[in-house]
């Protein structure tokens, strides 16, 4: 190990595949749940392995990282440990080939030629992600614990049995890379660099979670990740070259099915880390090769489960069967419980005798299977009174014994009568020649040692294939009206919210005790009032206005009257004084209008509440100036609200929303504008937990913001009323959750989301039993349940089970009939509810 402190041999591996076009580019990705996009980013494995990649990149986002996660080994094994080692690993019997179900050409050979291949690699391949929220993560180790294994094995299990069941071309054996971290056993080693060796793993398409459980800690106890890793380093003696022509030797030869990468839990427990942001998700994937075409990457977020998926284009050509590979693995990680077959769920009838022999072997396993373990134990307590039973008995000898014996001791004794001679005078020769006969005296028992050896090691067991009909349940198809739920969540904002101005300019009086942030208030009650007394003498001196006005009026009347009887019927409407009475009437209009208007400007200096509701700001104080026009507080009313609530362009189509349509039709003299309104107000229902416990108000769709917003959302607006009886009220700034009730669709089949397979295909079974597979035609596909329109008759039977080969007209063995939706109750512990999120 000391020489290797100053260069990376494991590196070296990585330099020489891309010589033959084989990038080592890690992906490490911030996911923005909300939009389900990822900001990825890269690093090459020749500088560091995945931990040492994922920590990098967290410290440059504000993650210490402190201590990265470490091996129980405190040191690299001895000398003489190495050498124990390597007499002690024998021969692997498993093979070194997978076939698989379907390849495709391989570029890699062609970029030997080609000195640039920085550019593009032939293991560029698209990377399917996934993850789980906290209570499917939750649900995800309980299954674990079920299966009596560590959540990493599980999750090994399950995408074993998801690539068999998807890529694999039949029941075989083949090898999986298992990755094992040697940070703190290793000295002088850069704490981010290429930390990382593994174990290879033999499993094959129906091996259990328990078995591979037990293959690993063996593996481990073994030490055999340390010798993979004394063998990455031969290139201290080979050198580079040498490492480039092995591993286009080995690249030639070995085929394994993929490295399984899993990550842990993070981020690392650290009081600097950033506070938690619910809609961020980090996640990751590998390289992958031909030689390894399954890649993956898998850690834990704050207690979320993320999954990264990549396959190699030697076996997947799109990312179609990536993404039908990743639904498969999250099937089995959620229902791992339910395809437990039934003959390893109890346990089978053995021979008494061959559990006896066994008892022995599994007493020096840890990790055996507990149902094997407890048929063991029972075929000793019942052996152990039959042969105390034996025992107290007289034991007979046969007439034969009694023949037998005595011959075959005759002949014993003559035996040895006369190979007496020969063994006196071998002795003799072999002390006489006691130089030469030593050394081949330990060369043949050597030789009969290890002979003996070879014939007694234990052969490996393979289980017969048993051919069975699967089991499968199902159920009735039928047709029916129905109504599917959108959900979204937004902000509540008040319907009504208006700011309050000052219309006189005056000192602040008083002010209400209601009148502060946060106050409630009724209709009309007093807020805020002002000094009205410049005001108040205003008034006086427009009354005194009044009275002029009045007093001019009556003296131009008497004028009038005393005029018109001196002049003729003919006179001049001066002369008869009509226009100086008609300016005395305006004089006492305008006086009058002056007296109104300062008695508003009076009224106006007392604030009083327009609606009842609540204050949101107060801007001014008991005996602060105000300016009129002046904004003193902003007020809003509790009776209506309002809620913004996106829906994505796609579901839109599920719904009726109100909208009204302008068609203007233009000819050359005339405009006509016709008005149509369709669709009818949708019921929708707010809720929100506070204190574990969940409130609920019911409301209207009562428009649509125009056109769509710049994240492809269309923001429809939810009318609310306040509930008076209810303990919790909506107020502005609330989040809350909506349940947007859809459009009624008739002659539709519900199905639960795993009945559903692959290429919108299901399973139906026939009158013969046997296996159809049909094409439907679908109208949403939720988490939990599948809305069919076409494809399926009434009647038709389909199967719920899954199976790991699904072969059109297969012979299948029915389970229990008369089967509906009510399978899917018995899985809502580990399938969230159906929703159309927004």
């Amino acid at each position: 190990m000391n020489s290797s402190q100053n260069k990376d041999y494991i590196a070296m591996w990585f330099q020489a595949r891309k010589a033959f076009g084989i990038g080592d580019r890690m992906s490490v990705g911030l996911l923005n749940k909300s939009t389900d996009e990822i900001n990825w980013f890269e690093f090459a494995h020749s500088e560091m392995d995945g931990l040492g990649g994922l920590s990098t990149i967290l410290r440059e986002h504000d993650y210490p990282c402190l201590e990265l996660p470490k091996i129980a080994e405190k040191s690299t094994p001895s000398h003489w440990q190495q050498v124990k080692m390597l007499f002690a690993g024998g021969k692997s019997d498993g093979p070194k080939q997978i076939r698989w179900k379907t390849t495709f050409p391989d570029y890699a050979l062609t970029n030997l030629a080609n000195t640039d291949c920085s550019t593009q690699y032939t293991n560029d391949a698209p990377i399917v992600n996934a993850h789980f929220s906290q209570a499917e993560t939750l649900e995800v180790k309980k299954l674990a614990r079920k299966h009596r294994v560590a959540l990493n094995i599980y999750l090994f299990w399950a995408l074993n049995r998801a690539v068999a069941a998807q890529l694999l071309a039949s029941q075989q054996d083949y090898y999986w890379l298992y990755p094992v971290n040697l940070r703190g056993a290793l000295p002088h080693v850069p704490e981010t660099g290429n930390c990382s060796s593994g174990v290879n793993v033999l499993l094959n398409n129906t091996i259990a979670p328990r078995d591979i459980q037990l293959q690993v800690k063996q593996q481990i106890k073994a030490k055999s990740h340390w010798q993979l890793w004394w063998q990455a380093h031969i290139g201290k003696i080979i050198g580079e070259k040498g490492v480039r022509r092995i591993y286009q030797y080995v690249s030639e030869r070995q085929f394994y099915a993929g490295s399984f990468s899993f990550l842990g839990n993070w981020p690392l427990k650290d009081d600097n880390n950033p506070p938690v942001n619910p809609d961020e998700l980090w996640v990751c994937c590998g390289i992958g090769t031909k030689n390894y075409p399954v890649s993956t990457g898998i850690l834990l977020w704050h207690e979320q489960l993320s999954l990264g998926l990549k396959l190699h284009p030697y076996i997947a050509d799109d990312i179609i069967k990536t993404q039908s590979v990743m639904q498969c693995w999250k099937q089995h990680l959620l229902q791992g419980d339910l395809l437990v077959s039934a003959e390893t769920a109890t346990s089978p009838s053995h021979d008494l005798n061959h559990a006896v022999s066994n008892t022995a072997e599994k007493t020096n396993v840890t990790e055996s299977m507990s149902v094997t373990e407890g048929t063991s134990k029972s075929a000793v307590i019942e052996l152990a009174p039959n042969s105390k039973m034996k025992s107290n008995k007289p034991i007979k000898p046969s007439k034969l014994k009694q023949f037998l014996l005595p011959k075959i001791e005759q002949g014993t004794q003559q035996t040895k009568d006369t190979l007496r001679p020969y063994w006196q005078r071998g002795k003799r020769l072999f002390i006489r020649h006691k130089k030469v006969s030593t050394p081949l005296s330990i060369i043949a028992l050597t030789f009969i040692c290890m002979t003996l050896l070879s014939v007694i090691r234990p052969q490996s067991q393979v289980n017969p294939e048993i051919n069975r009909f699967p089991s499968v349940r199902y159920m009735d198809v039928a047709f029916d009206n129905a109504i599917i739920p959108i959900f979204s969540r937004g902000i509540v904002a008040a319907k009504t919210q208006i700011s309050l101005n000052s219309e006189v300019t005056a000192r602040v009086k008083s002010v209400a005790d209601t009148f502060t942030a946060g106050g409630y208030f009724n209709a009309g009650d007093v807020l805020l009032s002002m000094d009205d007394e410049a005001y108040q003498l205003e008034v006086i001196k427009k009354k005194q206005a009044v009275d002029g006005a009045l007093l001019h009026l009556a003296e131009a009347k008497a004028k009038a009257h005393v005029a018109r009887r001196g002049v003729s019927s003919k006179a001049t409407r001066f002369a008869r004084h009509i226009p100086q009475i008609n300016d005395a009437k305006s004089r006492v209009k305008a006086a009058e209008a002056d007296l109104r208007l300062a008695n508003i400007k009076v009224e106006r200096s007392v604030i009083k509440a327009p609606f009842s509701g609540r204050v949101k700001t107060v801007n001014v104080g008991q005996g602060q100036l105000v300016n009129s026009g002046e904004i003193i507080g902003e007020i809003y009313s509790l009776d209506k609200m309002h809620v913004r609530l996106p829906v994505a362009d796609k579901y839109l189509t599920l719904m009726d929303l109100p909208f009204k349509v302008s068609a203007f039709s233009h000819d050359k003299k005339t405009l006509t504008a016709v008005d149509a309104t369709t669709g009818k107000n949708t019921r929708v229902t707010l809720s929100v937990n506070v204190n574990d416990k969940k409130y609920q108000w019911q409301g209207l769709i009562t428009g649509t913001e125009g056109g769509l917003a710049e994240n492809r959302l269309q923001y429809v607006v939810a009318e609310v009323l306040n509930d008076p009886e209810q303990p919790l009220y909506l107020q502005p700034g609330r989040f809350v959750t909506a349940e947007i009730a859809g459009r009624e669709f008739e002659n539709v089949v519900i199905i639960p989301r795993l009945a559903l397979r692959n290429d919108n295909k299901v399973w139906l079974l026939d009158s013969e039993k046997r296996l159809r597979i049909v094409m439907v035609d679908i109208l949403h596909q939720g988490k939990e349940q599948v809305y069919i329109t076409g494809g399926l008759s009434a009647g038709d039977k389909l199967i719920l089970t899954p199976l790991d080969v699904a072969v059109d007209g297969m012979k299948l063995n029915v389970i229990g009939l008369e089967l509906d939706l009510g399978l899917e109750n018995a899985l809502n512990d580990i399938i969230s509810p159906s929703e159309v999120r927004s």
